[in-house]
């Protein structure tokens, strides 16, 4: 087994042991725009669907991904970026962690609602030689 996969099986098996808290979950649902500060153009949408949630990312007004996982971390083939990738979602307590595996490159993300609940954050955390880690904060989108 590769380290990439030792890696993710342990998420797993740690993620099934965290606390559940259905309702900071339940405020993570809905749209997410960058806080302008940081970097523009980036947006996420978590909607629930059963025990799935669809997940879309927009970066400047253009689709990067559109899919539904079960957030069991059972992994989903999908595209992001048109380029076929395997996603798997949990909750870690209140946080959504998505981890995406494409080639030999893996990101995880962790996002988490703030006390104000207009404010979401974000860890990108770029698993390998070199990656990068960083924090990015979000903003509730207003209402369509």
């Amino acid at each position: 087994m590769n380290t990439t996969t030792c890696l993710s099986l342990a998420i797993l098996f740690c993620a099934t042991a965290c606390a559940d808290d259905t309702a900071d979950r339940e405020k993570l649902m809905g749209s997410w725009h960058i806080d302008p500060q940081s970097e523009a153009g980036t947006e996420w949408s978590f909607s629930p669907q059963g025990d799935s949630v669809k997940v879309t990312q927009m970066e400047s007004g253009s689709k990067v991904a559109d899919f539904v996982c079960a957030t069991t971390g059972t992994p989903c083939d999908v595209k992001i970026s048109g380029k076929k990738t395997s996603v798997s979602l949990w909750y870690n307590g209140r946080k959504l962690v998505v981890l995406e595996q494409r080639g030999g490159d893996t990101v995880e993300r962790k996002f988490a609602v703030m006390a104000a609940a207009d404010q979401m954050e974000v860890e990108v955390l770029q698993m390998g030689p070199g990656g990068k880690n960083e924090t990015l904060k979000f903003k509730r989108a207003a209402a369509k």
